[in-house]
């Protein structure tokens, strides 16, 4: 059998969304596709170089918003999708902080974010902070988001019996995901134009 990189990566997929990422290993793809885990290294130097190629073919689902003449609902939109992605596989967050963003797909998603924070009003010397200030809410959020969904409902009202009134304000598990993403962007938007407007 004629094993490629995308072989390889839809291989790793398939063990990412039975196993997680601790259950991801050279050995552990080597096995599901019926190889000896040596041969995986003539396709990739080692397990960051996988994640690369994993993170790109998850990017390859993105689906690039239209674009608009309001770079906030723009970015909305962008970042809802990059969720939906996220969302689509397990320990995707993982795979996408542990890889660097440089392939194809990945820098197109990062242009065009960028292209729309600067006509927003982000400075060109504080564009890299505020784009990774947003993918790192978004990459936090959906772990967190993922969290909260695979805990046992018994484990979740277990410590909910323990949080006293005070506790239950910043530990409470929204009842609307998406609802409190999209608030978050917009408090984190709210700070960009507050900056702004004071300079």
């Amino acid at each position: 059998m004629a094993i490629s990189k995308e072989t390889i990566v839809e291989a790793s997929v398939k063990i990412l969304n039975r196993n997680g990422i601790e259950g991801l290993s050279m050995r552990a793809i080597a096995k599901e596709l019926n190889i000896k885990a040596a041969s995986l290294y003539w396709h990739f130097s080692g397990k960051l170089d996988l994640y690369g190629a994993i993170a790109e073919y998850l990017c390859s689902r993105y689906e690039m918003p239209e674009e608009s003449d309001d770079p906030k609902d723009y970015l909305i939109a962008s970042y809802r999708a990059y969720r939906t992605m996220l969302l689509s596989t397990r320990d995707s967050v993982p795979v996408l902080e542990n890889s660097i963003p440089y392939t194809p797909r990945r820098m197109e998603i990062i242009r065009a974010i960028s292209k729309a924070l600067l006509k927003m009003g982000v400075k060109e010397q504080t564009l890299t902070t505020i784009a990774n200030l947003l993918n790192n809410y978004v990459l936090s959020f959906v772990a967190d988001e993922c969290r909260f969904k695979n805990t046992p409902p018994d484990k979740l009202h277990e410590i909910d019996k323990m949080l006293c009134p005070q506790d239950k304000l910043f530990l409470s598990i929204p009842s609307d995901f998406d609802e409190q993403f999209i608030y978050g962007l917009q408090v984190l938007f709210a700070g960009l134009e507050a900056l702004k407007n004071r300079e």
